[in-house]
């Protein structure tokens, strides 16, 4: 498959996707099924695929393609009930996959996890019945949680996650850097916000005192690219690609 600057480069950051043990992906950036490849991340094993939007920097038709055709078993692929029309597939090409519209706010059991879709504070102007999604998936008492892009929380997300979640580890947006009056700022984080929400996490019991946070989705808006003084004052890594962590 023919994709675009697929080279991996050490500290090198583009679109967003991830990978959880070696049978989960989460998005389908341009990049995914190359990198997986190249990692050696036996995608023949990969049996759940979970879409948070279909933007195109999250969602490739061919990325889609590529997994279902690698994978030994039929894919579950999950993403909300809105954005099944934007997926584009054929017939032929939809029978090679389960295709599982989920609702918000909804906890099902797959791929040997619990996960539980919830709203983001994003917007897919093609399709306006398309509601972009957050995850939360819960495996052998850990709880990760998942959102890139988003911004701030809705406030039903904020509260279903205040109730009922404390994280092991979160992969938190950090699209803008110091630039406070970005525009994005309805739709997604910047430095400064996330300053406010990780305390506010932490404030309101989410975080445990060895919680991972991680930044994705990461632009050059705003971003010096000194990881190490991020880590110092948000306490969160940013990812690149190939990175991998465990906990």
């Amino acid at each position: 498959m023919n994709i675009p600057e697929n080279e991996m480069k050490e500290g090198k950051r583009r679109c967003t996707s991830l990978m959880i043990d070696d049978n989960v992906v989460v998005d389908l950036a341009l990049q995914s099924f190359d990198y997986a490849t190249k990692l050696d991340a036996g995608t023949e094993k990969i049996t759940d695929i979970f879409l948070s939007h279909t933007h195109a920097d999250h969602y490739k038709k061919e990325v889609l393609l590529a997994y279902a055709a690698a994978a030994d078993t039929k894919i579950n692929f999950w993403c909300h009930k809105g954005a099944v029309p934007q997926l584009q597939l054929s017939e032929e090409e939809a029978e090679r996959i389960n295709i599982c519209p989920v609702e918000i706010l909804e906890k099902w059991d797959t791929a040997g996890m619990k996960v539980t879709a919830l709203p983001a504070n994003h917007l897919v102007e093609a399709n306006l019945d398309e509601q972009p999604l957050h995850f939360i998936f819960e495996k052998d008492g850990k709880t990760l949680f998942y959102g890139c892009d988003g911004g701030w929380f809705q406030s039903k997300t904020w509260e279903y996650m205040r109730k009922n979640a404390v994280f092991d580890a979160m992969i938190l947006e950090a699209t803008v850097g110091e630039c406070p009056g970005n525009f994005r700022i309805g739709t997604h984080n910047t430095f400064p916000m996330l300053r406010l929400l990780i305390a506010a996490l932490s404030e309101n019991g989410m975080l445990k005192e060895n919680t991972i946070l991680i930044g994705s989705h990461i632009s050059g808006i705003g971003f010096d690219g000194n990881d190490d003084k991020v880590r110092e004052e948000l306490g969160m890594i940013l990812a690149h690609d190939g990175f991998s962590i465990t906990f």
